[in-house]
């Protein structure tokens, strides 16, 4: 049976009115699209100004775990542990507007009409570098030890991430790399 109460009609039509509100307003806040599951700006600069900064809005991410393989122009051949995310990174460049994703062909991004363009690195291929600001060193080394000897590659994880930068040495195999806040393996946070 319809409920002809206009109050409660009206009490619903201002609820959904509130949370449409709500959801565009912080739409216009991060200023990025709505299938970004994490959100990086890029700020360009000249003599070394330019930088990078990972917003830390929603941080929880899925991943399988891969052994990544780089070349040292003179250590030679090495492997660093990571993950392949099963997300979609958005990277913004804060000066021109443009959103740049790894997949903009995926059905998902492709039919959402918003302009995005592939980026020129992987977003989906991160080492894990052990250097969560909120941690003491002690606390990073333990993360990292229990990382190295929990790890199986080709394995689902979830990663909470505290930060997120480029890799500009030849001491990575990735152009990104993922600092964890933590990481659930087997259903267990290893790291808090």
């Amino acid at each position: 049976m319809i409920n002809k109460n206009p109050v409660s009609f009206l009490l619903l039509f201002a609820l959904l009115l509130f949370f449409n509100t709500t959801i565009l307003i912080a739409q216009d806040k991060n200023d990025f699209p709505y299938f970004c599951d994490l959100y990086i700006s890029y700020y360009p600069g000249f003599d070394g100004q330019s930088h990078e900064e990972f917003h830390k809005i929603s941080n929880s991410v899925r991943a399988k775990t891969v052994i990544f393989h780089g070349e040292h122009p003179s250590h030679g051949p090495f492997e660093q542990l990571g993950v392949k995310l099963m997300a979609d990174v958005c990277y913004k460049n804060e000066n021109t507007g443009q959103v740049y994703v790894e997949d903009p062909d995926d059905i998902w991004i492709k039919h959402s009409n918003i302009n995005v363009k592939k980026h020129q690195y992987s977003l989906t291929d991160f080492i894990l570098i052990f250097l969560d600001d909120n941690k003491t060193n002690e606390e990073n080394d333990e993360c990292k030890d229990k990382w190295w000897t929990s790890f199986e590659e080709d394995k689902r994880v979830i990663i909470k991430v505290a930060d997120i930068w480029q890799g500009t040495t030849a001491h990575y195999s990735t152009a990104y790399a993922i600092s964890p806040e933590d990481i659930m393996i087997n259903g267990k946070w290893i790291c808090s």
